[in-house]
């Protein structure tokens, strides 16, 4: 059977963000079940930033009570990343970049040797498929000047793209200001297009990494 990371890390509950998620989701249970999945929510349960301990249980075996714990927790992120055929992440834009509750979540699961290859060539997780869901609250396409303040896609970009090797494709609705109300009459409705296009996108990638992965 499939398995499937979703990961939400979106402080809000009623994000565009999640909403799209669970847009995602809709389609793959319906094709693999909601057992196939591994969700983490990284606000309700978060994942703790590095301190002095987890810099050091990345790179040597523990030697103290609080090292042990966060290798326990570490070895937990990695060998959910490691067991996932698919990986899901919902990411609203915050001040220009990823939530820290979704940096906290990297930064405790790159792991040399695990999900980080030693070898460039050699990549533990590459060609699996993996979905970036984001929300932001302007537009910063490649087209307009305010494309440089993003820092939140080209960053998951590299990370779960180039590095780790994923088959990522990234999914963005943009003007979520304006669908709260903020923004002109023009922009609202270019919000209400973003949203549209953004949950056809969110369920035809679902259909398509459910499909390839066969039938259960």
């Amino acid at each position: 059977m499939a398995r499937l990371l979703h990961i939400d890390s979106s402080s809000a509950r009623d994000s565009v963000s999640r909403a799209l998620a669970v847009r995602f989701r809709e389609v793959w249970d319906k094709e693999h079940g909601p057992d196939s999945v591994t969700y983490r929510d990284l606000v309700a349960d978060p994942v703790p930033h590095l301190d002095g301990d987890a810099v050091v249980t990345l790179w040597s075996e523990p030697y103290t009570e609080a090292q042990r714990a966060t290798a326990t927790l570490q070895n937990r992120l990695v060998e959910e990343i490691l067991a996932a055929d698919a990986l899901l992440v919902s990411v609203p834009m915050y001040n220009w970049t990823v939530p820290s509750g979704l940096k906290a979540w990297l930064d405790q699961s790159l792991i040399l040797g695990r999900t980080l290859p030693y070898d460039p060539s050699h990549k533990p997780l590459g060609g699996r498929p993996a979905t970036v869901l984001t929300a932001c609250g302007g537009y910063y396409g490649a087209d307009v000047p305010e494309a440089s303040m993003d820092h939140c896609r080209p960053y998951l970009a590299t990370v779960l793209g180039q590095v780790l090797g994923y088959d990522l494709e990234t999914i963005t609705v943009w003007h979520t200001l304006a669908t709260a109300g903020q923004g002109d009459a023009q922009e609202r409705r270019a919000a209400e297009e973003s949203l549209r296009a953004g949950q056809e996108a969110a369920q035809a990638r679902a259909r398509a990494v459910a499909a390839s992965f066969g039938e259960v």
